[in-house]
């Protein structure tokens, strides 16, 4: 691999976490040692995810105590750092981040006909999206390393959040993304010294190129859906909710969710949602494993169309028979940043979900846009299409039998709409223009 430049070597060293053990393939359920060199099963390939295995009794132990969560100097996502694979030393822009506001949004959810509702809030993040939490971890493990190049395939905002961050960091990125990724989002990506490369194809497509020059090059794999650490990043949006609600794990939690919407493309978000609150419980921190349900947009939702093929047992399949079941689709959806027809963490995602009770629905783009000015006018917060599409799952959700009108509804809000802002002006008319006063 690209070895650290002098630069680079300022930032502050990073180690792993004791109880982080290894890692466990989603397929065959090969186990691997925590220094395995490579992101996928030996046995089963590119298809073979690892899931990140902890000790959880020593996990218990140093989660326990008032100092437990105590941010150990590097704050933000880090102060979870007991619960994750590596942990700083210090803090640094490059990964310091999190702490996102959870908004209650009374209007909206009386607009819904819901008794409650929380937004999750992710578009204050460095790049404007979730995804830096995942990247955020990307940068520390690189420094671990000793890595100083790092690339990924994205439709836009794992490639923003990593331009974001090696900016700060003072490392190198290379983004593969489809040559129809909107123009605010490759903006990003420029400004931010990235170096680009425009695939004349899909998101797929530009995931396997880079797949291929991240092995030839031995840059550090910034792909979620392949790199299992990643996904650990991610799970800290759970985590936050929980610390949130209970009052910093300390007791009784006066609202908690029974269910939480999240938008869903390669299936990385969900399961690490969905990970991040059964380890909670686990832990014995918060009360309850909520209802997890993924939202797909209707033209990419091979999660959604496998889900709805089958009346029962979906928490009974095995990972081949996840892997069989989930047909890959063609894609045509404004929600660009979930428009993926082959999840690539469709297993993880899948028994995740199940495992939670909850499952995945699909809605239109029509729908989306909806959710888009509902957000905006009657909470506040400004989303783009697949940041908006865990709203725009609630109604779907509730003729799936996942939501109660008396339920307690979170959603997370997962990118900014100023990455998209021509899907949210199309569900709004500009007003005509009015003549200035006349001059005297």
């Amino acid at each position: 691999m690209s070895r650290m430049t002098n630069v680079a070597n300022n930032l502050p060293e990073v180690g792993l976490n004791p109880s982080f053990t290894g890692f466990q393939c989603v397929i065959c359920g090969q186990e691997q040692a925590r220094n395995f060199a490579d992101n996928v099963c030996p046995t089963c390939g590119v298809d073979g995810i690892l899931d990140v295995v902890y000790d959880y009794d020593r996990m218990r132990s140093e989660c326990s105590g008032a100092g437990a969560f105590a941010s150990a100097g590097a704050g933000g996502l880090w102060r979870f750092a007991n619960m994750m694979p590596v942990q700083p030393t210090a803090a640094h822009t490059a990964w310091t981040l999190g702490d996102t506001p959870l908004h209650e949004a009374p209007r909206l959810a009386d607009h819904l006909g819901q008794k409650q509702l929380l937004i999750k809030d992710d578009t204050c993040l460095p790049s404007a999206s979730l995804k830096d939490r995942a990247a955020a971890v990307a940068i520390a493990h690189a420094r671990l390393l000793g890595v100083d190049h790092l690339a990924c395939a994205s439709t836009g905002n794992a490639a923003a959040s990593l331009a974001v961050l090696t900016a700060r960091a003072g490392l190198r990125s290379t983004i593969f993304v489809p040559a129809k990724a909107p123009a605010a989002k490759l903006a990003q990506l420029l400004l931010h010294g990235a170096t680009v490369v425009p695939v004349d194809g899909t998101y797929d497509q530009a995931f396997d190129l880079s797949l291929a020059e991240i092995s030839s090059h031995q840059w550090y794999s910034r792909n979620c859906a392949h790199n299992p650490l990643l996904v650990e990043g991610k799970k800290t949006v759970a985590l936050e909710m929980g610390f949130a609600l209970t009052r910093g794990f300390r007791g009784h939690a006066s609202i908690w969710p029974d269910v939480v919407l999240v938008p869903v493309g390669d299936g990385c978000i969900i399961s690490a949602v969905a990970k991040g609150f059964a380890e909670m419980h686990q832990l014995g921190l918060t009360p309850a494993v909520p209802r997890v349900v993924g939202v797909q947009a209707a033209g990419a939702s091979p999660l959604a169309q496998a889900w709805a093929g089958l009346d029962a047992g979906h928490e009974k399949l095995s990972g081949k028979e996840i892997q069989a079941t989930i047909a890959p689709t063609a894609c045509q959806t404004i929600a660009d940043s979930i428009s993926v027809g082959i999840p690539r963490n469709r297993i993880k995602a899948w028994r995740r979900v199940a495992a939670t009770g909850g499952g995945f629905v699909a809605v239109s783009d029509e729908t989306i846009i909806e959710a888009i000015g509902l957000l905006a006018a009657r909470s506040g917060v400004f989303a783009e299409p697949s940041g908006a599409a865990g709203l725009a799952g609630l109604l779907a959700a509730r003729d799936a039998g996942w939501v109660r009108a008396g339920d307690t509804v979170a959603t997370l809000v997962t990118g900014h709409g100023l990455k998209d802002p021509s899907a949210g002006l199309s569900g709004v008319d500009l007003p005509t223009a009015v003549p200035p006063l006349p001059t005297s």
